[in-house]
């Protein structure tokens, strides 16, 4: 029984050899899991395959998940960092900019190729090199103070300088930085980026100076003549000089008779001619228009100036052959001495065209040195102008009529319309206390307007009255260039009803010549109404024979400059005579003005002038005198012998031819 008892023994034992068989079979699967994981990990096989993870024991899968993550964060940053490298790759073969690295000594560790083309480098020949040796040395001190004051602060920094290329010259480039900081806080080394600005800087530089340059003439314009004197005016004190304002008189004529191309040859004519007086050091500029403005600098005496002006009036007034035309050019000039370097440059320029129009009302072709008496003259036009718009606001205007008289009848015939003003404390002011500045101003357009409208009022008073008579009313050259002058003329008359061959309007050689034929235009316009219109002031402006056949006038009126003193004929007779002529030659009525004497009437009359007005027969009246002088229909001072029948009187009421 051997067996039984060997049976017995193994019996109970298979168990337990089946639990440890079974271990031990699970133990060999898990070593050979961990030997194939570590296999893929030691051939960086990551991540491991599903199925090798899948096998191996969970305590170890959390390790081996953990190697995986890691692996697959590597991996990530690995593929980031190889397109960052491939981008910048790609930036460095492309841009023009040059990408520089230099360590904390401002040696160079690497250049980008473009270096070659802006500086003819090659990048292995600045590699080692101290980087601010190339700069100039001019800039290099604002360079290195630029650089500490960026490196404390731990900004950027742009800059721009001037670098030696590899032939010598100097290239300007615009450098971005920024620096890299060790753990201790100091620059470990600075990036940049350099970019080649040459073509900027040369259109900055001809914008510049497109924008300080006058285009028509190439002198430097009203901005760069700001610069000059703020340059001047600095050092004025120590060395004075001197600034010249002047444009050209009756500029405007030649600009319209001839065309803007003439008046544009006209303008640089003139530029050339005072450029060739200047020194070294003085500024001719053009401020607009045919306004010019020349500084010199080192004048500090009124004679020296004045001195200087006269080579300018001289050099500019020379004869001007223009497109078919010789012009006689002339020149007004305002002087200002400048040795004050807290006057503002504009009150300079201010000074001085105050000056210029001094000169101009002198008849000019003239130089005046700013004083301050154009100060006086400025402040009182300004208080003028405010009690001028106050009388228009108030209704403290007046219109006063003096009458004119037939010459040989001595019956006043037609009466001139003259403004007054009336003050605050009740008294009269004269016209030439304020009509000078409305015509400055431009309230001359408002007060012609009232005054017309005024005066042919009071000629429909007088036709109603059974007195007709013309009145004439002066047109002022800015009224008789505006725009709407004509349509204005034309409400007057719908609002008053008057017949427009009662009105005769008056305008100076000066208004004409200003604009011809604009003003030509305009007055044909007026005699198709129906007014009469005279020439005022003649034989005092430029006016010809042959302009006064093309104009469309009715009455020639001689200035009282060439009656003045006629007793004496301190004009000579044929002056008079030759003017009373030329009127007659071309059909016109002629009246003088200004009689004072029986013997200036007298004389006048045997020349065969045909109208008089003066102090002799009537001083300006108000509206209702003048009716009754009308009404009693006589002059206050008639001699026996120009007594003749009302039926030889000078008649403005025919029909308008």
């Amino acid at each position: 029984m051997p067996w039984l008892l060997w049976f017995a023994l193994v019996v109970p034992v298979v168990p337990v050899l089946a639990i440890v068989l079974v271990r031990w079979s699970r133990r060999v699967r898990e070593v050979r899991a961990l030997d194939r994981a570590l296999s893929h990990l030691s051939e960086f096989r990551l991540p491991l395959p599903d199925a090798v993870k899948d096998a191996l024991p969970p305590a170890l899968r959390q390790l081996v998940q953990g190697y995986d993550d890691m692996f697959a964060e590597m991996r990530r940053r690995e593929i980031a960092l190889a397109g960052k490298l491939e981008r910048y790759a790609f930036m460095e073969l492309h841009t023009e900019d040059i990408l520089m690295q230099v360590d904390g000594r401002g040696i160079v560790t690497y250049v980008s190729p473009a270096v070659h083309t802006h500086l003819g480098y090659c990048p292995q020949e600045l590699c080692g090199q101290r980087v601010l040796e190339l700069l100039h040395p001019d800039e290099l001190p604002t360079w290195i103070e630029a650089l500490k004051a960026s490196a404390r602060a731990h900004k950027g920094a742009l800059l721009e300088g001037r670098w030696r290329s590899k032939d010598g010259r100097y290239v300007a480039l615009e450098m971005s930085m920024r620096h890299a900081y060790g753990l201790n806080g100091t620059v470990a080394g600075t990036i940049s980026m350099a970019r080649n600005v040459e073509a900027r800087n040369e259109l900055r530089e001809r914008l510049t100076r497109a924008a300080h340059t006058d285009q028509l003439t190439g002198l430097p314009n009203r901005a760069a003549l700001v610069e000059s004197l703020q340059h001047l005016r600095a050092g004025s004190h120590e060395r004075p000089f001197v600034l010249f304002l002047f444009d050209l008189d009756r500029f405007k004529q030649v600009n319209d008779s001839l065309g803007h191309a003439a008046g544009d040859s006209y303008l640089v004519e003139t530029a050339n001619r005072v450029r060739a007086m200047l020194r070294p050091g003085d500024t001719l500029a053009r401020m607009g228009g045919d306004e010019f403005v020349a500084l010199f600098e080192g004048i500090g005496s009124e004679g020296a100036a004045r001195s200087i002006a006269s080579r300018i009036i001289d050099a500019v007034s020379q004869p001007y052959s223009c497109h078919g035309a010789l012009l006689h050019p002339k020149t007004s000039i305002g002087i200002v001495l400048c040795n004050d370097p807290a006057l503002p440059s504009d009150e300079l320029i201010s000074r001085a065209d105050r000056a210029m129009y001094t000169a101009k009302r002198q008849g000019g072709n003239l130089a005046i040195v700013y004083n301050e008496s154009h100060i006086h003259s400025l402040r009182q036009d300004f208080t003028v102008e405010q009690l001028l718009s106050q009388a228009l606001q108030q209704d403290r205007l007046v219109l006063h009529f003096q009458p004119i008289v037939d010459a040989k009848t001595k019956q006043p015939v037609l009466a001139e319309a003259l403004v007054r003003m009336r003050a605050e404390d009740g008294s009269l002011l004269g016209p030439g206390t304020f009509i000078d500045v409305a015509e400055k101003t431009g309230q001359i357009v408002q007060v012609g307007q009232w005054v017309l409208e005024q005066a042919c009022r009071q000629a429909r008073r007088l036709e109603e009255a059974g007195t007709p008579t013309a009145i004439s009313v002066n047109v002022s050259p800015r009224q008789l260039l505006h725009v709407n002058f004509v349509r204005s003329v034309e409400t007057v008359l719908e609002h008053t009803g008057v017949s427009p061959s009662s009105i005769m309007l008056e305008v100076t050689e000066s208004a004409v010549m200003e604009d011809v034929q604009k003003a030509k235009a305009t007055l044909n316009h007026l005699r198709t109404l129906g007014f009469r219109l005279a020439l005022d002031d003649f034989g005092t402006g430029y006016s010809s024979i042959s302009m006064l056949k093309t104009l469309p006038f009715h009455v020639l009126k001689i200035d009282r400059s060439f009656v003045r003193d006629s007793e004496g004929m301190a004009l000579g007779p044929s002056t008079l005579g030759a003017i009373i002529d030329i009127g007659k030659s071309v059909h016109l009525t002629i009246i003088a003005e200004g009689i004072e004497t029986e013997a200036q009437a007298m004389h006048l009359e045997c020349l065969g002038c045909d109208l008089l007005q003066g102090f002799r027969f009537f001083r300006p009246m108000e509206a209702q005198a003048h009716a009754e002088v009308l009404r009693q229909g006589r002059a206050p001072l008639l001699t026996a012998a120009s007594a003749q029948p009302i039926a030889n009187q000078v008649s403005l009421f025919e029909p308008v031819g």
